[in-house]
């Protein structure tokens, strides 16, 4: 078995599809879902450091993702380890995929197109052209 295969999850039905591809494409590896939470304005740098009420919001809601998450992995009688980071996270999970040496990222894809696109940019695209390492994106049938 080789390195891990990063699956990042933001809780949305495009990050299952992409958690499920994983597992099926990749049935002898090690799987990380990496959950990453978007800095707000109220996350403050003193708040950051010492834990502040959104880090138990985050810590909350990072806990029912990997929930579901798990049960994800159990319908194909698999498991996965969960992470979650704090940071914007079409910077997180590049880094991730180069400081724990992953042999693949697979990501959902909201499927923008037009002007949405153009105006609030992709985590998918971006990982796609600064991972390290190959990406597949999963679309969906939306």
């Amino acid at each position: 078995m080789g390195n891990p295969i990063l699956v990042p999850h933001d809780g949305s039905e495009q990050a299952d599809a992409a958690l499920r591809f994983a597992l099926e494409t990749f049935p002898d590896a090690s799987i990380v879902v990496l959950h990453v939470v978007e800095p707000f304005p109220d996350h403050t740098d003193a708040g950051v450091e010492n834990g502040g009420r959104w880090r138990d919001r985050a810590d909350e809601f990072a806990n029912a993702v990997f929930d579901d998450v798990r049960a994800v992995a159990g319908e194909v009688d698999r498991s996965v380890d969960t992470e979650w980071r704090y940071g914007r996270p079409r910077h997180v999970i590049v880094r991730y995929a180069e400081e724990h040496d992953v042999d693949h990222v697979v990501i959902g894809s909201h499927g923008r197109d037009g002007l949405d696109r153009i105006l609030l940019g992709s985590v998918a695209e971006t990982v796609v052209r600064r991972a390290p390492v190959p990406v597949t994106v999963v679309r969906t049938n939306e």
